[in-house]
């Protein structure tokens, strides 16, 4: 996006384009007066564009927890993004990234969506062998038609770091296990506990061991006593609709935003909502399952492809 101050494709880059890349359309060119120009790229945005982006970003509705709100981190008037922590980065880098920067080129865009893919399947809860050979020897060719369109400048470390993560997953097994993120959250709840900027450290210590002891008294608390341990969900809803309660998809009972607006679903978006109930509700897999056996055998076939792991059936016959 071209943000100044942060961007790689600098003066200094475009000036090195000359001895390294033959993308004469990127050269630093000199104007009548004396002055260094430097020509429009094509995997750059224009100010509209950004503008759109940004306006795109701050509508986003995320999942409670999901990320922190994006729509704060959106600046319209400078067509920028700014102040995004590391996990916001990183969902912006794995879901977002393909969505926001469709306004490019084809042959620029595709790249971009296939590192954020790569990141997707890398960060997936569940990996396999053969996909991760399958994404070493891929994330090669998605690095080199990067280097064809970006600037050698743009190339680091952390740009060819890649390459190796393949391998370490390999070693290591998921990512959700060996990253960071827990331990940033645990220290940030330390950090804000400090009282004496003189002695860090030991306020720290004391907030842990402070939380703790709390903690461990709360178990000999009656269960009216307000603590640590029964407190309600942050979004809590005091409604006890026993229909609602009845089914597990809804065991976490939460309220909307104040701000929100009643309208009634499309015959579209009602009949999505049904099927991600009947497909999500373990106390609906019987009927489906009663249902299923019921149906002629060509028809149970393509069910069974259908529904997949849903039903916990492990062989498909060939639908003819």
């Amino acid at each position: 996006m071209d943000v100044t101050g942060k961007t790689k494709d600098n003066v200094k880059a475009r000036l090195d384009l000359p001895e390294h890349c033959r993308r004469s359309e990127l050269h630093i060119q000199e104007s009548a007066n004396n002055k260094l120009l430097k020509p429009k790229a094509s995997y750059s945005f224009t100010m509209e564009q950004k503008r759109k982006i940004c306006e795109w970003v701050q509508s986003l509705k995320m999942p409670d927890g999901y990320t922190s709100n994006l729509g704060k981190r959106a600046d319209i008037e400078r067509g920028i993004l700014h102040r995004m922590k590391s996990h916001d980065c990183h969902v912006f880098m794995e879901q977002l990234l393909p969505i926001a920067f469709c306004g490019l080129p084809e042959n620029i865009w595709k790249p971009m969506a296939e590192i954020s893919l790569f990141f997707k399947d890398l960060c997936s809860s569940t990996l396999r062998v053969e996909n991760l050979v399958w994404m070493a020897k891929n994330i090669v060719v998605i690095t080199n038609k990067l280097e064809k369109i970006l600037p050698p400048g743009f190339f680091d470390v952390m740009e060819h770091l890649p390459i190796h993560l393949v391998h370490e997953a390999l070693l290591g097994g998921p990512v959700q296990y060996r990253w960071m993120y827990p331990f940033e959250r645990s220290i940030g709840k330390s950090k804000r506990g400090i009282k004496n900027k003189h002695r860090v450290e030991g306020c720290m210590v004391q907030v842990y061991l402070a939380k703790e002891r709390s903690h461990f008294c709360s178990y000999y608390f009656d269960d009216h006593v307000s603590c640590l341990r029964n407190r309600p969900n942050r979004h809590g809803d005091t409604g006890n609709d026993p229909a609602v309660q009845s089914l597990s998809i809804f065991n976490q009972p939460g309220k909307g935003s104040k701000k929100r607006t009643l309208r009634k679903l499309t015959e579209k978006e009602k009949k999505s909502a049904e099927l991600h109930v009947l497909l999500n509700c373990p106390e609906v897999q019987p009927f489906l399952e009663s249902t299923i056996q019921k149906m002629p055998p060509h028809l149970i076939n393509f069910s069974k492809i259908f529904l997949g792991d849903r039903l916990q059936f492990t062989q498909c016959t060939n639908i003819t």
